[in-house]
């Protein structure tokens, strides 16, 4: 009888385990810098896109391509992304923080200021 109770208990915590892990896994968030970013205000409301090294902003409204270039790490959540802008075809660099895990603030070599959200 003793067997059979710690049996039971055995599967009934597994089982729980089995739906708490998967219950978890559902609503996971991204980790990092890599996935997809809305911009945070500014006259003109862009997604960007972190790939593997690979960085690209697109026009909500249009779907045109604003800038793209690359990205490299600069230490935990933080980057630093060399990118081409495709209105001026000049060349910028800008550092990003990651402030929160949905929340990504930068600064490019101007000095402009811009925010991402995870989108």
């Amino acid at each position: 009888m003793r067997r059979g109770a710690i049996a039971l208990a055995v599967i009934a915590t597994a089982g729980l385990a089995a739906c708490q892990t998967g219950g978890r896994s559902a609503s996971v968030q991204p980790q990092g810098i890599e996935g997809r970013w809305s911009s945070v205000g500014g006259p003109v409301a862009y997604t960007a896109t972190f790939n593997n090294g690979r960085f690209a902003s697109v026009e909500q409204g249009t779907g045109g391509v604003l800038a793209s270039g690359t990205y490299s790490s600069l230490g935990p959540g933080q980057i630093n992304i060399l990118y081409t802008s495709r209105t001026t075809g000049a060349q910028q660099s800008a550092n990003c923080n990651q402030v929160a895990p949905s929340r990504l603030a930068c600064a490019n070599s101007t000095g402009t200021r811009f925010e991402f959200v995870r989108a």
